[in-house]
C-alpha cells in the first residue's frame, strides 16, 4: 500500500471551537459552517475517494498543520513518517476477514457477560457467601468498567486501538482464569476487576473498523459486532446452563468462558492488524482520575439509592462526593490543552443527542430487566397482576427482546441505505416507545406481554446496532475510541440510574406491610420508559445531519468506501 500524498490545501484553517479531543484542528473542511463543531473529520457527499482505504475523503488524517496553534515545524511531515511506518511493506487482508475475528471476539464476548448471571447462587454456595455479598460479583466488574473503558478507549486512540485491545483482553483472559479456580472471595472480586475491560472490547473494535473501512461497508460491519455481542450473551446462557447440570464440578463449567476468551486473543494477537492513525495527544492524567472518582462515586451512590433510598445518609455522600468531583473535573477539562474528554464536542449539536440518546437507551435496556421479571412472577391471586412466571418463562421473555435486538442490529444497515441513518434511529426509538405504550394499555394476558417486549425489542435492535454506527462517522476521525467508550459509559450510567429510580417509583407504590408494588408501579415503570424513547426520537429528529436536504442526505458521512463494499478493501497486516 503505497502512502497518501501529502494534500496540504485541503486542509481547513484551525479554530478554537472545532478542535478534535486532542488539541489537534479539524482536517477537513465543514459540511455545516453554520455549525461550529461540525468540522470534524467527515466526508463530504460526492467527496473524491482517497488513495488508502482508512482515510476519509479529502482528509488529512491524524496531522497538524504546520503554524495551526498547539503545533510545532515538522508536525505534518512526522505524521506521514509515521503513517508511512505504520502501513509500509507490510502483507494485505481483506476487511472480510478482519471483521470476521472481531466478530468472533464481540461474541465471546457477549457469551463472557451472559454466562455467569445463572450461576451466581451455585458461587455464593461453593463460596460460602450471602446473597447480599454475591451481587458484587457483577457491581465490581461494573465499576471496573466504568473507570477503564474511557482511559483505555482514549489510550488506543494515542497509542494504537489493536494495542489497548490486547491489553483488555489478556486482562480478561487472566480475570476468567482466577474465577475459574474459585480462590477466596475477596481474590475473586479482585478476578472481576480484571474482567471489567470487557466493556472496552467494543469501542476499539469499532475504532479499528472505522480507521479501515467506510460506508455501508463499515455499517454493516458495527451492525455485525453488535448483534454478535448480544448473540453471544444468549449463548452464554443457554449454555451454562447446559454445561452446568452436565459439569463435574464447577471449575468446569466456570472454564468454559475461558476457552471463548482465549480464542479472541490468538485473534486479536495474530490475526488483527492495528490501525494506522494516531492522535496527537497527552494522557491527561488528572482527567482520567477526575472522571474515575466521579463515576464510582456515582455508580455507588446509585446503588445505594436502590437498596436504601435517595434519602439515606451514604446516599446522599456518594452523589454529593461525584457531583463535586464532576464539578471540578469538567472545569479542568475545559482548561487543559489536551483533555481527557472533549466537554465542547461531547455536548455539541454533532455529537450531544446521540449522546443524550445512549443515556436514555441505557435507562430502559439496562435498567427495565428487573421490572418486567418481578411483575412476571408475581402471583396474580394475591397481587392482581402478573404470572406467577417461573425463571424459565422470564428468561423466555428477556429472550424474544434479546434475540430481536440482535436481528435489528444485523439489518440496519441495508435498511439506513434505503431510508437514511436517522430514520433508521427514529423509527427505532418510536418502535420501542410503542412497546411501552402497548404494555401500558394491555398486560393482563402473557401474550400481551410477549408482543409488547417483541415490538420495544426490534426498536432497540436498530438503535443498538445504528447508534455506534452514526457515533463513529460523526466523530472526529482520531477520536473514535473514546468517542465510543463515551457511548458505553452513558448507556451503563443510564442502567444504573433508571435501576435506581424504578426501585424508587415500585417502593412508592409498595402498601405498608406487603413487599410487591401495585400495577401503578409499574404501568409508571413502562410511562418512563416510553417517555425516554419519545424524548430521543425527537432528539433524533432534531439533530442536524451533513448536507441540507435532511434526511436524504444521512449516508453523506458514510461515503468514502475505497473500492468495493468490506470484503474487498485491503488493510495492512501489524
Amino acid at each position: 500500500m503505497s502512502p497518501r500524498p501529502n494534500r496540504g490545501p485541503n486542509r481547513a484553517p484551525s479554530t478554537p471551537s472545532s478542535s478534535s479531543p486532542n488539541g489537534a484542528p479539524s482536517t477537513v473542511p465543514s459540511s455545516s459552517p453554520s455549525t461550529p463543531s461540525s468540522s470534524a473529520p467527515h466526508s463530504a457527499p460526492g467527496a473524491p475517494s482517497s488513495s488508502t482505504p482508512n482515510s476519509t475523503p479529502g482528509t488529512a488524517s491524524n496531522r497538524v498543520p504546520n503554524g495551526a496553534p498547539g503545533s510545532t515545524p515538522g508536525t505534518a511531515r512526522s505524521g506521514t513518517a509515521n503513517r508511512e511506518i505504520l502501513t509500509a511493506s507490510m502483507p494485505t487482508v481483506t476487511a472480510r476477514t478482519v471483521v470476521g475475528f472481531l466478530v468472533f471476539c464481540e461474541l465471546a464476548s457477549g457469551f463472557v457477560q451472559g454466562y455467569y448471571p445463572p450461576l451466581l447462587g451455585a458461587i455464593a454456595a461453593h463460596l460460602q457467601v450471602s446473597d447480599a455479598d454475591i451481587t458484587w460479583f457483577l457491581t465490581v466488574q461494573t465499576l471496573a468498567a466504568a473507570v477503564c473503558v474511557p482511559l483505555l478507549a482514549k489510550l488506543g486512540d494515542i497509542f494504537g486501538h489493536r494495542r489497548m485491545l490486547r491489553i483488555a483482553v489478556v486482562s480478561v483472559l487472566i480475570g476468567t482464569i482466577v474465577t475459574a479456580l474459585l480462590p477466596p472471595y475477596p481474590f475473586v472480586l479482585v478476578a472481576r476487576v480484571l474482567v471489567g475491560p470487557l466493556a472496552v472490547w467494543l469501542p476499539l473494535e469499532v475504532a479499528l473498523v472505522h480507521s479501515r473501512i467506510r460506508g455501508e461497508s463499515a455499517r454493516t460491519a458495527i451492525g455485525l459486532l453488535v448483534s454478535c455481542l448480544t448473540g453471544g450473551a444468549i449463548l452464554g446462557t443457554i449454555a451454562s446452563g447446559a454445561v452446568g447440570s452436565v459439569s463435574p464440578s464447577l471449575t468446569v463449567t466456570l472454564l468454559v468462558p475461558v476457552v471463548f476468551v482465549a480464542v479472541a486473543a490468538f485473534a486479536v494477537f495474530v490475526k488483527v492488524p492495528e490501525s494506522s492513525s494516531r492522535a496527537a495527544a497527552k494522557v491527561d492524567v488528572v482527567g482520567f482520575a477526575g472522571l474515575a472518582v466521579a463515576m464510582v462515586a456515582l455508580l455507588a451512590g446509585l446503588r445505594l439509592a436502590g437498596e436504601a433510598g435517595f434519602a439515606a445518609p451514604g446516599t446522599l455522600i456518594a452523589l454529593g462526593v461525584a457531583l463535586v468531583v464532576f464539578v471540578l473535573w469538567v472545569i479542568w477539562e475545559l482548561r487543559v490543552a489536551h483533555p481527557a474528554i472533549d466537554i465542547r464536542l461531547t455536548v455539541s449539536p454533532r455529537l450531544g443527542p446521540i449522546y443524550l440518546v445512549a443515556f436514555l437507551f441505557g435507562m430502559v435496556m439496562f435498567g427495565s430487566q428487573a421490572p418486567i421479571t418481578t411483575f412476571l412472577s408475581a402471583d396474580p391471586d394475591a397481587t392482581g397482576y402478573g404470572f406467577a412466571a417461573g425463571p424459565g418463562l422470564a428468561s423466555a421473555v428477556i429472550a424474544v427482546v434479546t434475540i430481536l435486538a440482535t436481528i435489528g442490529a444485523a439489518v440496519f444497515a441495508p435498511i439506513a441505505r434505503r431510508i437514511g441513518i436517522r430514520t433508521v434511529l427514529v423509527v427505532g426509538a418510536c418502535a420501542a416507545a410503542a412497546g411501552s405504550l402497548f404494555q401500558i394499555a394491555l398486560h393482563e394476558q402473557l401474550w400481551q406481554i410477549f408482543v409488547a417486549n417483541a415490538i420495544s425489542g426490534a426498536g432497540m435492535g436498530l438503535l443498538l446496532g445504528a447508534l455506534p454506527a452514526l457515533l463513529a462517522e460523526r466523530a472526529p476521525h482520531d477520536a473514535t475510541g473514546i468517542a465510543t467508550g463515551v457511548y458505553n459509559s452513558l448507556r451503563t450510567l443510564g442502567g444504573a440510574a433508571a435501576g435506581a429510580v424504578f426501585a424508587l417509583v415500585l417502593a412508592g407504590f409498595t402498601a405498608s406491610g406487603t413487599l410487591t408494588s401495585s400495577i401503578g408501579g409499574y404501568v409508571t415503570v413502562w410511562a418512563i420508559c416510553a417517555g425516554a424513547f419519545v424524548v430521543a426520537a425527537v432528539a433524533l429528529t432534531l439533530m442536524k445531519m451533513p448536507g441540507a436536504t435532511g434526511d436524504a442526505d444521512d449516508d453523506s458521512g458514510a461515503t468514502g468506501d475505497s473500492g468495493a463494499p468490506g470484503d474487498s478493501t485491503p488493510l495492512t497486516e501489524g
